[in-house]
């Protein structure tokens, strides 16, 4: 099939699709699957998808209250991916239900999602979803698959397993699209490379060599807090559940005044949980052990008065509030906060944009010795300096 009525591209294919500004080549990717659109079989997978389904809850607590909504299996029936109307008798549809079972099963495996089928769509974490929605892109089949950004909000083991999974799909005979910031997200077998400029041309080029790392972390970047540092975060003995999911059991950590920490985890370890019960976004942070600048998380706390000093930016905020995650990381920097909440502060930005918002997170580290910052952040080499702590929840 041609794209865009000029690229041709073939059963089995992949072609990478980068560039320096992430917008043009979403603009692109949109293109592509629109002018596709008549024939039926052309597949998007992107943040827009995410942030669509985000928002149907239209506040993000949700994903804390326990069994709220369409839960996984839900989201990728047959009746849900083929639109099935139970008052119409008779409809015809492409497959049997049979014969789509088999074939999502097959899926589910492939992608890894045995244990998420139970769970609420909106109680996934960032990277849980995006394998999520790739699952109910390939649903109806497609003959193209254009990706924006996939490995977005993965974990470095998803990454490595997303590439496994579309290189096994190109075997089958499914062409893919992959547009991306990074080149060594790109499945290995690629056939050509293009590059979108900002004046939105198409370029073919050679297949870019992968930026090795230039930013690390470690001690000697950061500065040692005063030894009398006063806690800011306090998490004694936490046991969560959410659902039938157990995500901590005697969990414990104290952030000092003027650490800066970077929390890790695989997709779905309870990272973003943890930064909602620090805010009290959660409302399970009140039958906790947790204190934020040293107030207790229990009934008649003044939430306002803590949260007026976090500054907090992530992608769920992104897909929420419509900003931009330059908008929202200026929000999260602007005045004096004593303690950044980063929640993968760089999704949906290009590689030239997060180099600039990582001088930004450095630059107020710098001049505001005594913040305390927590950052999530799934590629070394867009951590920013100073982070010089490390609180793994794969390693508890």
């Amino acid at each position: 099939m041609k794209l865009l009525g000029r690229h041709e591209i073939v059963p089995g294919e992949i072609w990478a699709v980068t560039g320096t500004d992430s917008a043009m080549r979403s603009a692109w990717c949109v293109r592509v699957v629109r002018d596709e659109e008549r024939t039926g079989e052309t597949a998007l997978l992107s943040f827009a998808q995410q942030a669509e389904e985000d928002g149907r809850t239209g506040w993000p607590q949700a994903r804390y209250y326990g069994e709220t909504g369409r839960t996984v299996a839900e989201f990728l029936s047959f009746d849900a991916i083929y639109e099935v109307n139970p008052f119409e008798v008779g409809a015809r549809h492409p497959e049997t239900r049979r014969a789509y079972r088999e074939r999502l099963d097959a899926l589910i495996a492939l992608l890894d999602l045995q244990l998420l089928k139970n769970r609420p769509v909106i109680a996934l974490s960032n990277g849980e979803t995006r394998r999520v929605l790739l699952a109910r892109a390939l649903a109806k089949k497609p003959r193209l698959l254009v990706l924006d950004d996939p490995a977005a909000g993965l974990d470095v083991r998803q990454q490595v397993r997303l590439k496994h999974v579309l290189s096994t799909l190109a075997k089958r005979g499914l062409s893919i699209v992959f547009a991306c910031r990074h080149a060594d997200e790109v499945p290995p077998g690629a056939t050509k490379w293009l590059n979108i400029g900002r004046d939105g041309r198409v370029r073919t080029v050679i297949a870019p060599t992968a930026a090795k790392p230039v930013r690390q972390t470690g001690a000697s970047a950061g500065h040692p807090p005063p030894s009398d540092a006063q806690p800011v975060v306090e998490i004694r003995n936490l046991n969560l559940t959410l659902g039938r999911q157990r995500l901590f059991k005697g969990l414990s950590w104290t952030v000092r005044q003027g650490e800066r920490w970077i929390l890790r985890g695989e997709n779905g370890s309870g990272k973003t949980t943890l930064f909602a019960l620090i805010t009290g976004d959660s409302p399970l942070a009140y039958a906790a052990d947790i204190r934020v600048f040293g107030i207790p998380r229990e009934t008649g706390t003044e939430l306002a008065k803590i949260r007026r000093r976090i500054g907090v930016a992530s992608p769920e905020m992104q897909a929420y509030l419509g900003l931009s995650p330059d908008e929202l990381l200026a929000r999260a920097l602007h005045g004096r906060h004593d303690l950044l909440l980063l929640d993968e502060p760089f999704t949906n930005l290009d590689a030239p944009a997060a180099r600039r918002a990582a001088h930004r997170i450095e630059a107020y580290l710098r001049s505001h010795r005594n913040a305390t910052a927590i950052l999530i952040c799934h590629r070394q080499d867009e951590t920013p300096r100073f982070f010089d702590r490390e609180f793994d929840l794969d390693a508890l």
